[in-house]
């Protein structure tokens, strides 16, 4: 039976009830969602309705049939072959044409028939897949229906995922959201069969107060001992598009390379691609030489996306969609299909290739001097890697080993060091943090988690990508032209103001009342440099900053010090850069009658609505990849169940402490209860947990020896228990102060989060939670 909500709403009042009568929408909701019709009673005892209200029930129920909300009587919810002409859907997808198609919610089992959404553009958000429609309905064929949305629903189906795990008395589902450690009750179709390690989706029906909470199995994605499984649960899990449609495969065959015509001929120029061991697609070449002024001149040069994705094509509407290009462990997800991202639009070496590029002169300190985005014709003269590159910069091999032309590495680091000045001289944030990376043997299966600073060859492209990035969305702002800014606001003092106490243990101030400028937090970060807080201040200055979004109000960029900044350099893999290459070849077709490859027109309203749907997707993407990533590490980590590792406490809560473990292979949660017997105060601005009776402390940067009690993979989840190391003992409490404190009946939080008055309640005052360990 469908769950009724916990109280009437009185907002919207039918003609024919009294107001303590549920509305129309509730009723639908509720009637909609029961597996078989309900009847009076069963509605009337849903709601709480009594019998002196019963006659007032069933005239409403009366009257919304005979307006044709409900088909027939309330005994019958619509005929067998019919849909009721108002009624609850869930939406399951976005067709090319942007409308959306949907089902019945709830449990109905009815012959489910084609639902197309119509969606208005002007009709402020509109819902995402998964979420429920109140929506009216209209039979346009004997089993399609059209329907229009009348409200948005607030409550959402539940859909989760998880791990099918063998009991005595049976299967059940264990969630693969972190924290859920109660299992489900499954209901499988009749055509699946599963077994016990089998990951899934799965959909949680209705259910009234305490009783056992049971998922619907949808989809058996595969065991989760087998390569892929983890990557296939996240894309699922986060909705991620990985199918493309038929249209946008059948436009991305018969593609050509353009001729030189139109173009920059620059095949001849040594361009060379630098790039990770592993990549497939390269998006960019660079060049570099020496000028005549003593600086240096450099070509940067991606891939001419826009040549080939048209607007309003099925694969820019594919493109749009997606936001982005996904990178999993053991999987990638394209944000183009590879006819394009690894083919025409990868600078291969020895074949031409379309491309866009930025011609920059800089003096020896790396400031510009003059700058032209064109687009051109190229021919990438060797694909080298990043440790190829790395070899040479450190004398170990030399350009010839790689078969690179004499001097052309040697100029590419020349130019980078021009720059490298003029990036301490802006002084930019100085974060070095480990990049984590999934070793996969030949069958798929992780073996290792490795970590790794930026080396020296990573730099030197980012600078070149940056002083790129630049040059376009000056270009644009030049020419007055829409631009898709990667912006990035100062931080919240808020946030900013948890380093203060960080910056006191190593013996400096950090005052959040000033303007902040990225040198304020370089200044933490170069004191804790190479001391065993080095990683802790790297995280807790990380976790102070805003979110880089992409924008068309230029605020600037703060983390990179730049006050005009675009994504000009991935547009195979970044929408938001596509968008910036087609304002370009606009701004050089500004004198003709314009470009079918362009912007076309668009406005800056539809260019703002495109980047708030690009920055979820990215915010998405990155979660998504965060968590894969963590399940690897957690797989890893299982062998490890009962051993003692070593760790740093990294943050901390009023549930626990993280842990980041093995120097950053992992991370594990220390709940309340894994710490020595205590109560616990938890002050969140100098981020530490305190021992009421004891006064054990638990601070952040401490470094601990724990125990791994508990790892479940499929969650990514890792428990850990403390052993010994980072305790330290504060001054003694007087026990008639704690006395005192509970008279006046500050609320305990145990290890489970419950709460313990002592004496009269009150508002908790003071530093923070107070918690126990038991």
């Amino acid at each position: 039976m469908a769950q009724p909500p916990a109280e009437h709403s009185l907002d919207k009042q039918s003609p024919v009830t009294d107001p303590l009568m549920p509305d129309e929408d509730r009723l639908l909701e509720y009637i909609n969602g029961c597996p078989t019709p309900p009847s009076l009673r069963e509605i009337a005892k849903a709601f709480k309705i009594g019998q002196d209200r019963r006659a007032s029930l069933r005239r409403l129920l009366r009257d919304m049939a005979d307006r044709s909300l409900l088909a027939g009587t309330h005994r019958a919810i619509a005929a067998p072959d019919t849909l009721p002409e108002v009624t609850i859907l869930e939406l399951t997808d976005f067709d090319d044409n942007g409308d959306g198609t949907a089902r019945l919610s709830g449990n109905d089992n009815r012959k489910q028939a084609e639902i197309r959404v119509v969606l208005s553009r002007h009709a402020g958000r509109a819902p995402a897949v998964g979420q429920q429609i109140l929506a009216r309905l209209t039979q346009v064929g004997p089993a399609l229906y059209e329907a229009r949305i009348i409200r948005i629903l607030d409550r959402q189906q539940k859909q989760l995922f998880g791990v099918i795990i063998a009991t005595g008395r049976g299967f059940r589902l264990q969630p693969s959201e972190r924290g859920k450690r109660d299992s489900l009750d499954i209901q499988l179709p009749d055509d699946m069969t599963i077994e016990a390690g089998d990951l899934v989706e799965a959909r949680l029906l209705p259910s009234r107060g305490y009783v056992v909470k049971t998922a619907r199995i949808i989809v058996n994605l595969g065991n989760a001992s087998s390569p892929g499984a983890f990557s296939a649960l996240t894309l699922a899990e986060f909705s991620i598009r990985h199918q493309f449609s038929d249209s946008s495969i059948s436009e991305s065959k018969g593609l050509k390379v353009p001729p030189a015509k139109g173009r920059r001929d620059l095949r001849d120029y040594p361009l060379v691609t630098i790039d990770g061991v592993d990549a497939r697609d390269f998006d960019d070449a660079v060049y570099a030489e020496p000028a005549d002024h003593g600086g240096w001149r450099l070509i940067i040069a991606i891939a001419d996306v826009s040549h080939y994705v048209r607007p309003g094509s099925a694969l820019d509407l594919e493109a749009r969609k997606r936001g982005n290009s996904v990178y999993l462990p053991d999987r990638v997800v394209p944000m183009l299909p590879e006819a394009i991202s690894n083919d025409l639009c990868s600078l291969r070496p020895d074949e031409d290739r379309a491309a866009m590029i930025a011609e920059i002169n800089i003096d020896k300190d790396g400031k510009r001097l003059s700058h032209r985005i064109e687009r051109a014709l190229i021919r990438s003269h060797a694909r080298l890697t990043y440790e190829q590159v790395q070899a040479v910069f450190d004398g170990t091999m030399d350009e010839a080993d790689y078969k690179v032309p004499h001097g052309i590495l040697l100029s590419l680091f020349g130019a980078w060091r021009a720059l490298d000045e003029d990036r301490k001289e802006r002084e930019p944030l100085a974060l070095s943090l480990k990049e984590r990376r999934v070793i996969l043997d030949d069958f798929g299966n992780a073996i290792e988690i490795s970590q790794r600073f930026q080396t020296e060859s990573q730099r030197l492209i980012e600078d070149f990508m940056i002083a790129a990035n630049v040059a376009a969305a000056d270009t644009l702002i030049a020419r007055g032209l829409p631009c898709v800014f990667r912006v990035h606001d100062t931080p919240d003092p808020k946030k900013a103001a948890t380093l203060t106490k960080l910056a006191e243990t190593l013996g400096t101030s950090f005052t959040t009342g000033q303007v902040l400028r990225p040198h304020h937090f370089n200044k933490i970060l170069a004191l804790a440099n190479d001391t065993p807080e080095a990683l802790t201040v790297s995280e807790a200055v990380l976790r102070s900053q805003a979110k880089a979004i992409y924008s068309t109000e230029n605020i600037g960029h703060f983390g990179l010090s730049l006050r005009n900044y675009a994504h000009f350099t991935s547009p195979i893999r970044r929408y938001a850069d596509l968008l910036v290459h087609r304002a370009l070849v606009d701004a050089s077709a500004s004198r003709k009658k314009g470009s079918k490859d362009g912007l076309c027109g668009m406005s800056i309203s539809q260019i703002a609505e495109i980047c708030a749907h690009v920055s979820e997707t990215e915010a998405t993407t990155a979660a998504a990849e965060r968590r894969t990533i963590d399940r690897f590490a957690a797989a890893l980590f299982q062998t490890r169940t009962g051993h003692v590792v070593n760790g740093i406490i990294l943050s901390l809560t009023r549930f626990g402490a993280f842990v980041r473990l093995e120097d950053g292979a992992a991370d594990g949660l220390m709940p309340l209860n894994a710490l020595p017997d205590d109560f616990y105060d938890y002050d969140e601005k100098v981020q530490r947990l305190e021992g009421r009776h004891n006064g054990w402390q638990f601070n952040v940067g401490m470094h601990v020896r724990v125990k791994v009690t508990e790892v479940t993979p499929v969650s990514g989840g890792i428990l850990v228990e403390w052993v010994e190391g980072g305790l330290q003992k504060s001054h003694q409490r007087r026990k008639d102060q704690n006395h005192a404190k509970n008279r006046f009946g500050e609320t305990a939080l145990d290890g489970r989060g419950r709460g313990t008055s002592k004496g009269k309640p009150r508002n908790a005052k003071g530093k923070g939670s107070k918690q126990k360990r038991r």
